[in-house]
């Protein structure tokens, strides 16, 4: 039996595929709802039409499959986001694969800034915040009117370097960063310009984490 094995433009369409449905919102548990299903029709000789046939009936029908009122929206955008990225996929075997890698690569996506965000701010840091009283009014004002960057902003960065999982960038801030992000596998070369999510900040302004948007 040959193992169908994840190639270069697998990898792109479920990071892409991952990457949009986590940012629109989309229930991870509603979308591996959609891959367990298609498992029962892999074998078959029709899967990829009765995989289209799934999106459209529970787009059209969303709220006969409602646990909770944001459900019919959890299910259109996995529709429309499926129709984008898979429209050129007609191998069954492929798309159960980028199927299942979606889908683990949602977990990833949820839980990695959800790690970063509770260890953006130590408590001696808010405690700092609260406590200090500002000596000079006219100059801490000032500071506050100038633009800083903050979690979950996005800023431009250029790629310099991939070795392995290790993705090297430079962010295009005041401080020009150098960090590194961990990836199994990403599409972008070096030299390319990319949009990163901060996710880390120290209280000198400068960006300690990122993750890619694309």
């Amino acid at each position: 039996m040959q193992t169908q094995q994840m190639n270069d433009n697998h990898w792109k369409i479920a990071h892409d595929l991952a990457s949009e449905l986590h940012n629109s919102g989309t229930d991870v548990n509603e979308f591996g709802k959609v891959v367990a299903f298609m498992r029962r029709y892999q074998k078959a000789g029709d899967t990829i039409e009765q995989f289209i046939l799934l999106l459209q009936s529970l787009a059209n029908s969303g709220d006969a499959f409602s646990r909770s009122n944001a459900t019919p929206q959890y299910l259109k955008s996995i529709k429309s986001y499926c129709d984008k990225h898979l429209k050129d996929i007609s191998d069954v075997d492929e798309l159960m694969l980028i199927l299942g890698w979606c889908r683990r690569l949602m977990y990833y996506y949820r839980e990695e800034p959800k790690r970063a965000a509770k260890a953006q701010m130590p408590p001696q840091q808010q405690h700092r915040i609260q406590t200090q009283a500002p000596k000079q009014p006219v100059l801490a004002k000032k500071e506050e009117d100038k633009p800083k960057i903050a979690v979950h902003d996005k800023v431009d960065a250029t790629i310099k370097k991939k070795e392995g999982i290790n993705v090297t960038i430079q962010l295009d801030t005041d401080h020009k960063e150098i960090l590194i992000f961990e990836r199994p596998y990403y599409p972008r070369q070096v030299g390319d310009q990319i949009k990163v999510r901060v996710q880390g900040v120290n209280d000198k302004g400068q960006v300690t984490k990122v993750l890619p948007t694309n």
